[in-house]
């Protein structure tokens, strides 16, 4: 096994795993993620000195496949929270309005003690 053959499988381990805490939307793709970068910045400088083997590019290319998933996953992610947020905006506005009319000493439009 060459010195970038461990790493590299570690690395295409922590994608798949990054890849399947997106896809449950499991919070702890964080860690995951910077994991993958540290294990992607070792592999990386490896491959840059030369010694990686025609397997190591090729576990390289499937790694690089699972980084695209992993984006795609984390941008549905991202307009899945921005869908949310946009949902819950309208009430928290009623809210926001409701809270300041309770404020209020003598509302005459609404008594919420009531």
């Amino acid at each position: 096994m060459t010195p970038v053959e461990q790493p590299l499988a570690e690395l295409a381990a922590a994608s798949e795993e990054l890849l399947a805490l997106l896809q449950r939307r499991d919070p702890r793709y964080l860690e995951a993620m910077e994991q993958r970068g540290r294990l992607l910045h070792r592999v990386l400088a490896l491959c840059q000195s030369g010694q990686a083997t025609p397997l190591a590019r090729a576990a390289l290319e499937r790694v690089r496949q699972l980084g695209d998933a992993c984006e795609r996953e984390a941008l549905a992610l991202r307009r899945e929270a921005a869908e949310a947020l946009a949902a819950l905006d309208p009430h928290l506005r009623l809210a926001d309005s409701l809270g300041r009319l309770a404020e209020a000493q003598q509302s005459a439009l609404l008594d919420l003690r009531a």
